[in-house]
């Protein structure tokens, strides 16, 4: 088992968090607690959930967890974004930063339920 904080997802994961304290320190003082500080915990949960996943025998549920938290984190960048507290040049790196987060635990997800559990 590789150092969770080593793998290419967390890497990823670890970028999209750092974006998303950047896009969140300028919204409105009214939407900075709630909705940026949202978006900052499901980021943060996102690391966790690679963390689990990786130390876990069981790896599905932290992954379909971890999948289900960046549908939430993009839901609110996007509400960022529509209300215009993120410029789309935020918007966008941090959108393809989740993307790639993703793909990689969809992958993730195809070669654990493919691997035999030891």
């Amino acid at each position: 088992m590789a150092l969770h904080s080593s793998l290419p997802i967390y890497k990823v994961a670890y970028d999209l968090l750092s974006v998303a304290t950047d896009v969140t320190k300028n919204m409105p003082r009214d939407f900075k607690a709630s909705l940026g500080g949202r978006i900052r915990d499901e980021c943060v949960e996102l690391v966790v959930l690679i963390g689990r996943a990786n130390a876990a025998r069981e790896k599905a549920p932290h992954l379909d967890a971890l999948l289900e938290r960046l549908q939430v984190a993009e839901l609110l960048l996007r509400l960022s974004k529509d209300k215009r507290f993120i410029s789309l040049k935020q918007y966008a790196s941090a959108i393809e930063l989740t993307a790639a987060v993703g793909k990689q635990a969809n992958g993730w997800r195809k070669y654990a339920a493919a691997s035999p559990v030891a």
